[in-house]
């Protein structure tokens, strides 16, 4: 998306990204956009949406205030949780409605038709422009594998799975649907199969209707994995799917420290580089079905063991 000779930025295409956030979570959705900014091109285009779940007015202008990083357009949408009363929550998960949210962009977002939807626990480590780009007219959305895809397909009978982290969304066919007006009443029909949220619910909704990207574009996992340790260099757009986000603020110490939660990521990364050093001191885990790991004073051992 080259701007050509005279054409001002204003008038280059936008790359329209939106992630859902409460106040809660509002310093790892300020690293991620933090991150986005950081890897961007000169001439990219970042116009943010944040479905607004209770952020403060500390935490928005925390927000604006990388702007010292890049420019960029955001707007805070405000939506109402009580219209997700009725959707299931797993019971002891650490979620909470608000991950519903993203079932009501084409609505939230009315004048965009295509949008790139991010969770905020996602380190990004090049520009956009290339994913946005991704032709998905024959399609409602594009999305990666789920890590744990075979377990998945199997407890919902469906061929393939994806995970809901990054979602390049076809909005204006989501509208030709009137997807937002049938969707609760669908997910009142199938309350018990859904055990990972919207997840399942759009897995299950768009399953022979979704374009699956090279999994560059959402590469999950957790430090601990050896194997994510490899893949992370190739990775594009980084996924830390473990319950604490401090391996994420490990990854992108340099960048988390532009921003205005300094110490509170200091904290963290601390946290992470002590429990890295305790594991390589001394160390067993079950690395996957196939292979016990040891590790000893940096040195790993690497055992097999049978599939259960």
């Amino acid at each position: 998306m080259a701007v050509l000779a005279g054409e001002s930025l204003k008038n280059k295409d936008v790359i329209n990204v939106c992630f859902s956030s409460d106040d809660n979570f509002a310093k790892f959705l300020t690293l991620s956009i933090a991150t986005i900014l950081d890897s961007k091109n000169d001439d990219d285009n970042l116009h943010f949406y944040i479905l607004d779940g209770g952020i403060s007015d500390v935490a928005k202008q925390k927000l604006l205030n990388l702007k010292k990083i890049a420019d960029f357009d955001i707007d805070f949408i405000s939506v109402d949780e009580e219209k997700f009363n009725d959707c299931p929550l797993v019971k002891g998960e650490r979620l909470t409605r608000a991950t519903y949210f993203r079932l009501l962009i084409p609505d939230l977002i009315p004048d965009v038709d295509k949008i790139l939807y991010m969770d905020c626990d996602i380190q990004v480590k090049t520009s956009l422009e290339e994913l946005f780009s991704y032709d998905i007219e024959d399609c409602y959305l594009a999305a990666v594998e789920d890590v744990d895809a075979e377990k998945n397909c199997k407890r919902l009978n469906l061929k393939k799975y994806f995970n809901a982290g990054v979602l390049l969304l076809n909005l204006a066919k989501f509208r030709e649907i009137n997807f937002t007006s049938k969707i609760f009443d669908w997910i009142a029909l199938h309350k018990d199969q859904i055990v990972f949220h919207d997840q399942d619910v759009l897995n299950l909704y768009f399953a022979d209707n979704v374009k699956f990207l090279d999994k560059k574009w959402n590469l999950q996992g957790i430090l601990k994995s050896i194997k994510f340790r490899k893949e992370y260099k190739e990775g594009n757009l980084i996924h830390f799917i473990v319950r604490g986000k401090s391996d994420f603020v490990f990854m992108a110490f340099p960048i988390a420290m532009k921003t205005d939660y300094k110490i509170e990521f200091l904290r963290l990364f601390l946290s992470s580089l002590s429990s890295i050093i305790g594991r390589n001191i001394f160390n067993v885990r079950n690395e996957d079905d196939y292979k016990k790991v040891i590790t000893l004073l940096g040195i790993q051992i690497i055992i097999p063991r049978k599939k259960k």
